[in-house]
């Protein structure tokens, strides 16, 4: 029975070393320099091919500036450049309760920060985008500092 793993070790394993199972990808830079976040949705950065991955992750830096409701969210594609896009749900999980946004998350505290979002993909999607809009743009618009993506099978 030594091949079982069990929830304690498992969990050892993955906040000590993030490789531990050897499957994921390097992070990728998805913008070049910062950028402007308006009210419609827009690409932040290009589609990145997913091969199948279980989940992904996306690293934001976020300047708020004065504008309020900085949004983001993650469109599935089945073919590369395809212009059938599909919002993927975000789940959380709060004490008892699995809950599952089938648009976007929305930053309520309108302050800068730095976050780190995960999307669980089941295995199912081969190109992912993420994108970003704001429910009101203020004297500033918000942007987006910096953004990476890792992918994890």
């Amino acid at each position: 029975m030594a091949f079982f793993v069990s929830l304690a070790e498992r969990f050892l394993m993955t906040t000590t070393d993030l490789s531990w199972n050897g499957n994921y990808s390097a992070p990728q830079q998805l913008i070049s320099s910062a950028q402007n976040v308006g009210t419609a949705w827009a690409d932040l950065g290009s589609e990145y091919q997913l091969g199948g991955a279980k989940s992904c992750a996306v690293y934001l830096n976020v300047d708020i500036n004065l504008s309020v409701n900085a949004r983001i969210r993650f469109l599935a594609k089945h073919a590369s450049a395809h212009a059938d896009e599909f919002v993927m749900p975000i789940k959380t999980i709060s004490s008892s309760t699995v809950a599952i946004e089938d648009e976007y998350l929305e930053f309520t505290d309108d302050a800068d920060q730095k976050v780190i979002l995960g999307v669980e993909l089941d295995g199912c999607v081969m190109y992912g985008q993420w994108q970003v809009q704001v429910g009101t743009v203020g004297g500033t618009a918000a942007q987006i500092d910096d953004a990476w993506m890792v992918s994890a099978i």
